[in-house]
């Protein structure tokens, strides 16, 4: 399939589907920022006995032992406030990250919002409306001028959003940086997209801050490979803006099933650092294979994926899919964006090796 043909077709625009490529190709999709390595087999488990000794529970809404009402997120909220040490009153439950962005972006539509950018595309399809806050043209962003940027729009403006590590760049500003920018701006909320922060390291959140005009965005999906799942929560000591939030929530925002794998996973202690550090050291592997290719036009950084800056992606796009390799795809098309392609770390010799010869035959 062309560029062009692509281009025009919008199931195939994000460049990660492969079912255009010839039977027999083996494929690997680098395009999805999940932990590749997930479910944690505990989860898979628990899943399989609770279908097969407690399906009666499906029936009724879902409600947990030992005394209904008590609502089953209760689990999910307990499980994740005990991972990130926080209180569960300040915690909501969600069907992922983006239940909450869809909330937010509805209720903030009348305030002075700002989303730092480069930015996740759902993030700015849904806050369109706001002051995107992108480095300068021709200025390539660095973690640096993004929290030059971040602090510039805590000046000036009531929201201000941005994902922790950055989707899609991969900049990650640290934790006491962000305290200190909500310390100096009290009267400025800022909402953070916390999707990929165990990749970037343990006890990084932000949750838990002495601040009150915080929000963290957390789910289970791409941390515990469980993203077909639709579980998150939000942390915020900003009684207001939490209870406008959880108004807009319904009665039972989590499904039994999400919340029983969910939960098993949160509560698995071992899986998840052994995963990561693989998973680190297969990104730094994908640093050194990407960077001798592209040379700096490869954004470092210390999690799961990588972003190469390309002023036409498209040819190199096309390249890794007659290889059988799908990318994520990004283009000068919306506000906010800028050109390249994200990859995901493989996980297998058999998928460096697959990637590295995709690469070592691409020509300009």
């Amino acid at each position: 399939m062309s560029a062009e043909q692509i281009q025009c077709d919008p199931s195939r625009v994000q460049g990660g589907d492969l079912t255009h490529l010839p039977d027999g190709l083996i494929t690997l999709n680098l395009s999805l920022c999940t932990n590749r390595l997930g479910p944690p087999p505990t989860a898979v488990a628990h899943l399989h006995e609770f279908l097969d000794h407690h399906t009666h529970r499906l029936m009724p809404p879902p409600y947990e032992a030992p005394a209904p009402p008590y609502h089953a997120e209760r689990l999910y909220l307990e499980a994740f406030a005990d991972r990130l040490g926080v209180n569960e009153q300040d915690m909501l439950p969600g069907r992922g990250v983006t239940e909450f962005l869809v909330i937010l972006a509805r209720l903030l539509r009348l305030s002075n919002v700002a989303v730092i950018t480069p930015e996740y595309t759902e993030t700015m399809r849904l806050l369109a409306y706001a002051d995107f806050k992108g480095p300068a043209d021709g200025v390539r962003d660095t973690a640096e001028l993004r929290l030059r940027r971040l602090r510039a729009a805590m000046r000036t403006h009531d929201y201000v959003v941005l994902s922790n590590p950055s989707n899609p760049l991969g900049h990650y500003l640290p934790r006491a940086q962000l305290i200190r920018a909500c310390q100096d701006n009290p009267h400025t909320v800022l909402i953070v997209d916390e999707e990929y922060i165990e990749f970037q390291g343990n006890g990084l959140s932000l949750a838990g801050a002495d601040v009150a005009n915080l929000v963290v965005l957390q789910s289970t999906g791409k941390t515990y490979g469980i993203t077909a799942t639709r579980a998150g929560m939000l942390w915020t000591r900003h009684t207001r803006l939490r209870q406008s939030v959880q108004a807009e929530l319904p009665s039972w925002p989590l499904s039994l099933l999400d919340i029983t794998l969910a939960h098993a996973a949160l509560r698995d202690a071992t899986w998840l650092p052994a995963a990561l550090a693989r998973i680190t050291a297969d990104g730094r592997r994908l640093q050194t294979l990407l960077t001798t290719r592209f040379g700096p036009a490869v954004t470092a950084s210390n999690i799961h994926y990588r972003f190469v800056h390309l002023e036409h992606p498209y040819p190199v796009l096309d390249h890794l899919h007659t290889h059988g390799i799908s990318a994520r795809l990004f283009t000068r098309t919306s506000p906010g964006c800028v050109p390249g392609l994200r990859l995901v770390a493989p996980s297998t010799e058999s998928e460096f090796d697959q990637l590295s010869t995709a690469l070592e035959t691409l020509t300009e």
